[in-house]
C-alpha cells in the first residue's frame, strides 16, 4: 500500500485528498500517457499549497482499494473516466463512492450516465428548452428511413462514446445513402445505436464553467474555427484533431481562449451554456460545446466530466481568467469541500467566493 504524500501539516478543514483514476489493460497508449500525465501534474499542484495527496489507480475492485481510507478523513479527486463496460466507468464509481459516503469532486452517477449516452443528454436539453440540433437515435443502417426531422448535412456519431472515438471526416453526411454506410460502420464497429444530428457548419464554442445549482458561473469560453479548410467534412473537431498531433486536423484548427466574441454574443453563448449545465445537472466544473444556427447558440454536447489537465481547456481557460493551475484545482476541491459533512461548509464557501 503506498503511503500519502505529505507536504505542510492538514488544517482541520482541509480533508487528505486521494487522487483516483483508471487504467486497465483495455486502455489505450494514449489514454495511459494522457492520464498518467494528468494525475502527475495534479499531484504536483495540489502538494505545492499543501495538501497531503495520494494519487490512486483503480482497475477492477475499487471497493477493496478504497477500504484504508476513512471517509471522514479523505476527498475524493476524481480523473476516473472510462468506457460503460470498464470497472472505473466513472458513473459507476461516483455511484460507488456515494454509497460509500465518500464525498468527491464532480458530478454525480446521475448526470455522468445521462450525459454519456447522448440521446438522453439530448431527451434533457429539450425537455429545459435548451436549443440543440435535431437528431435521432438509429440502431440498423435501413433505421434512417424512418428518421424525419434531421436534414443534410448531418453528423453521424456513437451514441455513447468518449474521447472523440468514432469521429472522423466521415461522420459529416450529405444524404441518406451516406447516413446509412455511416450509421453501419458505427453500429458494427462500437456495437452501440447511432445519434444521427443535423450538423451545423460554423466556428464551434467551448465553454467552461464551475459551481452548483444556482451558484453556477462562466470560467471561460474557447473556439474553434475551421477556415483551413473548405470541405465541410473538415470542418469538425474528430478524433485526429483531438489526440494525433501529427495529423494536418490537430495542426490547423486552432483552439483559441478567450474566445474574440462581443458582449451581445458572449451573453447569447453564456446563457445556452449556463442552461445547458443546469438542465443535466452538472456539478461543481463541465464544459458545454456550442455551435451557430444562425444567430442562434446550439447546445451540441454537455461535458460533465471535463478534462483538467494543464493543457486542457478547461485550465486554459482558467488561466485566460488570470488563475494558475493549483488555483482552478484548490477551487474544484473546495466547492466539493462543501458537501463533506465534518467541514465548516459556510467557511469553506467564503473560501470559494
Amino acid at each position: 500500500m503506498q503511503t500519502p504524500r505529505d507536504s505542510r501539516p492538514q488544517t482541520p478543514m482541509n480533508p487528505s485528498l486521494l487522487l483516483l483514476y483508471g487504467l486497465d489493460e483495455a486502455s489505450q497508449d494514449f489514454e495511459i500517457a494522457s492520464t498518467l500525465a494528468l494525475v502527475k501534474a495534479a499531484t504536483e499542484a495540489l502538494l505545492s499549497r499543501g495538501w497531503r495527496v495520494l494519487p490512486l489507480q483503480v482497475a477492477h475492485d475499487l471497493i477493496t482499494l478504497l477500504r484504508p481510507f476513512n471517509p471522514g478523513e479523505w476527498l475524493i479527486f476524481n480523473l476516473c473516466e472510462g468506457a460503460p463496460s470498464q470497472e472505473f466507468y466513472y458513473a459507476r464509481v461516483t455511484r460507488q463512492l456515494a454509497e460509500l459516503g465518500y464525498t468527491f469532486t464532480g458530478s454525480d452517477a446521475w448526470t455522468l450516465d445521462e450525459t454519456q449516452y447522448k440521446w438522453r443528454m439530448k431527451a434533457l436539453l429539450e425537455a429545459h428548452g435548451v436549443p440543440t440540433p435535431t437528431w435521432a437515435i438509429v440502431e440498423r443502417a435501413e433505421d434512417v428511413e424512418d428518421v424525419q426531422d434531421v436534414a443534410f448535412p448531418a453528423i453521424v456519431k456513437p451514441a455513447a462514446e468518449h474521447c472523440s472515438y468514432g469521429i472522423t471526416r466521415d461522420s459529416v453526411v450529405m444524404n441518406a445513402d451516406e447516413a446509412r454506410a455511416q450509421v453501419a460502420r458505427v453500429v458494427d464497429e462500437f456495437r452501440q445505436p447511432a445519434l444521427i444530428e443535423t450538423f451545423l457548419d460554423s466556428p464551434e464554442y467551448n465553454v467552461s464553467l464551475w459551481g452548483s445549482g444556482d451558484d453556477v458561473s462562466v470560467l471561460g469560453i474557447s473556439t474553434m474555427t475551421y477556415d483551413a479548410f473548405d470541405d465541410i467534412r473538415d470542418r469538425l473537431c474528430t478524433f485526429d484533431a483531438k489526440w494525433r498531433p501529427e495529423s494536418e486536423a490537430y495542426q490547423r484548427i486552432p483552439a483559441i481562449c478567450p474566445a474574440p466574441v462581443s458582449p451581445a454574443l458572449r451573453a447569447k453563448i453564456e446563457a445556452v451554456a449556463l442552461a445547458a449545465y443546469r438542465a443535466t445537472g452538472c456539478r461543481d466544473y463541465g464544459r458545454v460545446d456550442l455551435r451557430f444556427r444562425g444567430s442562434q447558440p446550439m447546445a451540441l454536447d454537455v461535458n460533465a466530466n471535463c478534462d483538467v489537465s494543464p493543457d486542457g481547456g478547461f485550465a486554459h481557460a482558467a488561466r485566460a481568467a488570470g488563475l494558475d493551475y493549483a488555483d482552478m484545482l484548490e477551487h474544484i476541491v473546495r466547492l466539493a469541500m462543501c458537501r463533506m459533512p465534518v467541514c465548516d461548509s459556510r467557511a469553506v464557501m467564503e473560501m470559494v467566493r
